[in-house]
């Protein structure tokens, strides 16, 4: 076995999602901070050399040989307390998905290993002092934007280029365009399709009649979708009988909801491809002959990985569906007591999606990964082991979520 393969085979589950898992799930400050030279995302530079990226919580050094534990502090960052949120922001319940960021030990080798500093734990202030030399006391301008920049994308559950541009709106002008890897045209395309759910809602429950004002209005509350400060966002949300102060967590949710929606129905057939591939008989490894005793244990294996798999794509397409019901008899009965139930719970639903939706691309992506190694779409029996055990440490993961 290479080098290069003994690597890629030690990697954790927190390590392969870093390496492997994509745009939503990692975002590589090292790479892109190469490109965007003035107009990086932090004024700290020791900030720019990390990647950060969203994991369910998992109090476990990422590297699979710790290294030597920092002087004075040992086990520090080996082992990290339970994140604790602060008092002012949603309860754990809702943001089931930690923010985090990882340094490893050589940014030349990503793969090898390195810390995981998790933004909601205990201590996280003397960790980042520690590991990454940005210090809380210092309090300048720099250090505080930078902060506030963390805190932000903290407060989405995945990395998705559109809920991170969404995100960091104000500071669009200062970030290199790098870091949101979404062209304009598939931007407003999103945009135009949370339009279409979100126009009829706000007319009906407005009250509104005139074409004119339904478009003046509509225009008005699309925008504080983008900027939930806005008094419209008080005001619809008042109209549902829900307290104002609630409008800017059922703002993000809603949109969020609506942006998972759209994600989620585009990457459908590649789900399908996973699923047709695991109960077909393409599953049956190349090599089984060698490995007969063991065919009944991997077979159940791989069906554990399907129940869950099919689990998750249950739990998404109810909350899909609840949407679209309530969204109906609204629209449709004029009942709007199920759409204002729905609003009200709709933050966690959004917490949620991301969390399903996050497991679910990231088995896609493990299975693409593992095929491009098949000899006509099949593999041996250790490549469908390895790939069986990566896709259920995902799911496992991730399917625990529903039981919060």
């Amino acid at each position: 076995m290479s080098e290069q393969q003994k690597k890629k085979k030690s990697l954790s589950p927190i390590l392969d999602q870093i390496v492997h898992g994509g745009s939503a799930v990692a975002l590589n400050l090292i790479k892109v901070s190469a490109l965007a030279k003035d107009r990086q995302m932090f004024k700290q530079p020791s900030l720019n050399k990390t990647i950060i990226f969203k994991y369910p919580n998992f109090e476990q050094q990422i590297a699979d040989a710790p290294p030597p534990a920092p002087a004075g502090k040992p086990g520090a960052a080996a082992k990290p307390a339970a994140p604790a949120a602060p008092a002012a922001e949603p309860p754990k319940a809702e943001r089931p998905i930690e923010t985090a960021i990882y340094v490893p030990h050589d940014a030349n080798e990503i793969p090898a290993g390195g810390y995981g500093i998790y933004l909601r734990q205990r201590e996280f202030e003397k960790l980042l002092k520690h590991h990454v030399g940005v210090d809380f006391e210092e309090g300048n301008a720099s250090f505080l934007r930078d902060v506030e920049i963390l805190r932000t994308i903290d407060s989405i559950p995945s990395l998705d280029p559109f809920l991170l541009k969404s995100a960091l709106q104000k500071y669009l002008t200062e970030i290199h365009p790098a870091y949101f890897a979404i062209s304009e045209e598939e931007e407003n395309g999103i945009k135009s399709l949370i339009a279409e759910k979100v126009n009829p809602i706000v007319a009906r429950a407005l009250g509104l009649k005139s074409a004119a004002d339904v478009n003046e209005r509509s225009q008005r509350f699309l925008q504080a979708l983008w900027d939930p400060t806005m008094p419209e966002a008080k005001l619809f949300v008042s109209a549902f009988g829900i307290s104002g102060d609630q409008a800017q967590q059922i703002f993000e949710g809603w949109k969020g909801v609506t942006f998972y929606e759209h994600t989620f129905n585009k990457n459908l057939q590649s789900v399908a491809t996973v699923l047709r591939w695991l109960n077909g008989p393409d599953a049956t490894p190349l090599d089984i002959r060698e490995f007969k005793h063991f065919k009944e244990q991997q077979d159940m294996f791989r069906q554990a990985v399907v129940r869950k798999l099919r689990n998750l794509i249950a739990n998404v397409n109810g909350i899909f569906g609840e949407y679209t019901d309530c969204h109906g008899k609204f629209l449709n009965g004029g009942d709007p007591k199920p759409f204002r139930n729905f609003l009200a719970g709709v933050y966690r639903r959004y917490w949620v999606l991301g969390y399903c939706s996050m497991a679910v691309l990231h088995t896609v992506n493990i299975h693409e990964r593992y095929m491009v190694q098949a000899i006509k779409n099949r593999l041996q029996f250790e490549q469908i082991e390895e790939m069986l055990k990566r896709m259920d440490a995902s799911l496992s993961s991730q399917a625990n979520a529903q039981n919060l």
